[in-house]
């Protein structure tokens, strides 16, 4: 119950994306409450941005594993996801009739704070991780090799080329070893979830059952298998399972609502859900929501046991896989966190407030969402917005 009132919390205030997330998770569990290291949460991250699937979600679910087993996992995912994906539901409804209002300035505010609180997270793992010269090179190069090749696969490629560094850079480090037994059951576990997470994948693919839930639960389920990278991967995967049916103006509609909630991208699928033709719009919300994140739930349980056994040989290897990482979030920092925030001389002043109470006064992203928006929306009233 802690665990969920925890992330149902963060669930209501993370506003910004995946990035912003991963952030606003370090600030909680790694700054605040100190339950993790800077590495080990690092590696959290790191993991979860090589598998397909909610990067940010992930990154929770893995959190709460660490914190209570399988029930803080599912209990991190539920509170997470619950209040965009409720937000998502009673959207979609709005949306299908017309009582969606106007409200840039929400928009313009939220962005800003993604802006401020990203930013807090990279200083702080730079000073926490990139410690040297060789990991500060790392980091600077993964920036801009990411910025000039924006693809999913530089990300993986990235992670991978780190870890094979790492693993020559400590080629005679020790490796303390698990128990056998526990080696082999983490194995068989791993072995038999991959099994199940490809035997869905497949009946998903070729079970031709023309019925619209049906679509909506495979539609769902392919596109959180195939996509690397969180939220804004998974929309155009989508758009291009659901446009049709789904008319374009309402899909772009929920684009942009769900630029604006907090919580995870993924929620997207209970608006997808709830306006889909044909199905009870509960049934059609939870049906794709659940759809959605399972693969991603499946496949970071997959790789967690993996790890575990893995895990004496990766830990003194993993410098330059999170110093990759810290390129990661710098190069998002920049381009589209800066690129599409800042424009505009009322923009560009959101963003230096958003930058002053996240870097320079280290406030909590819930009193820095207040005051973006309550700053946005005086700016709307006398047209600076």
């Amino acid at each position: 119950m802690k665990i969920f009132i925890e992330f149902f919390f963060l669930g209501l205030t993370s506003f910004g994306g995946p990035v912003a997330h991963i952030a606003i998770f370090r600030n909680r569990f790694v700054e605040k409450a100190k339950l993790f290291s800077e590495s080990t949460y690092a590696e959290l991250v790191a993991m979860a941005q090589i598998i397909p699937g909610p990067t940010s979600s992930q990154v929770g679910m893995a959190i709460g594993y660490r914190l209570n087993g399988l029930r803080g996992a599912i209990s991190a995912w539920f509170g997470f996801t619950l209040p965009s994906a409720v937000a998502m539901g009673i959207a979609g409804y709005l949306v299908l009739t017309d009582h969606i209002p106007e409200a840039g300035w929400v928009v313009s505010a939220l962005k800003s704070v993604a802006l401020g609180v990203v930013t807090q997270a990279v200083i702080g793992m730079w000073g926490s991780i990139c410690i040297n010269h060789l990991t500060r090179v790392t980091a600077l190069l993964t920036a801009i090799i990411i910025n000039q090749f924006p693809l999913v696969w530089t990300q993986v490629i990235l992670i991978s080329s780190a870890l094979l560094a790492g693993h020559f850079a400590f080629l005679n480090s020790p490796v303390i070893g698990l128990r056998r037994n526990l080696a082999c059951k983490q194995l068989k576990d791993g072995f038999l979830l991959l099994c199940i997470f490809f035997i869905l994948l497949i009946l998903a693919f070729s079970v031709p059952y023309d019925h619209n839930l049906w679509k909506i639960i495979t539609g769902h389920f392919i596109s959180g298998s195939l996509v690397f990278g969180g939220g804004h991967v998974v929309l155009p995967l989508l758009e291009a399972e659901f446009v049709p049916p789904l008319p374009d103006n309402v899909f772009l509609a929920g684009y942009g609502i769900a630029q604006a909630m907090p919580g995870p991208l993924f929620s997207i699928a209970s608006y997808i859900g709830s306006t889909a033709p044909g199905v009870n719009p509960l049934v059609g919300a939870l049906s794709a929501t659940t759809a959605v994140f399972l693969p991603g739930a499946l496949l970071l349980s997959i790789a967690g046991r993996f790890g575990t056994v893995l895990l004496p040989w990766l830990k003194p290897r993993l410098s330059y896989v999170n110093a990759v990482v810290v390129g990661l979030l710098l190069s998002v920092l920049v381009d589209p966190v800066f690129a599409t925030t800042v424009y505009d001389e009322g923009t560009t002043g959101l963003a230096i407030l958003s930058l002053f109470m996240a870097v320079g006064l280290k406030r909590s992203p819930l009193e820095i969402v207040v005051v973006l928006l309550t700053a946005s929306y005086l700016g709307s009233l006398v047209g600076f917005i």
